[in-house]
């Protein structure tokens, strides 16, 4: 069952009850007022610019980690597919600078900022 708050709008007490999905709402503990109105609840709706922000943050952690493996078609692909659905400027700004950046040959990236190369034998 949940707890549902409320708040009664003679006195303005705000008090909370676990109730059942059919059951009425309750009186004022306070007053004992029949007119009372249930609060909307932190956990009861679901914030879309919070939405936003954590898939943004897995889909730049997503194209981080091709980088970091030197796939960068791979994350430019990723990134195109992605700009679609969540259109941040973020997601765009990456997209564009990789747009431009060619994939390595014969090297891998071990942090986004160092490049190592093979040296060649002779």
């Amino acid at each position: 069952m949940p707890i549902y708050e409320f708040r009664c709008e003679v006195c303005g007490h705000i008090f909370e009850r676990i109730l059942k999905l059919n059951d009425p709402w309750p009186a004022c503990p306070s007053c004992g007022a029949e007119k009372v109105f249930k609060l909307p609840s932190v956990f009861g709706f679901t914030d879309a610019s919070s939405w936003r922000t954590e898939r943004e943050s897995a889909i730049l952690k997503r194209a981080r980690d091709y980088l970091v493996d030197g796939k960068v078609k791979e994350a430019r692909r990723f990134l195109n597919k992605a700009k679609q659905y969540v259109r941040t400027e973020n997601i765009k700004r990456l997209s564009d600078s990789l747009e431009t950046r060619k994939p390595l040959k014969g090297a891998y990236v071990s942090r986004t900022e160092l490049v190592v190369t093979k040296k060649k034998s002779r």
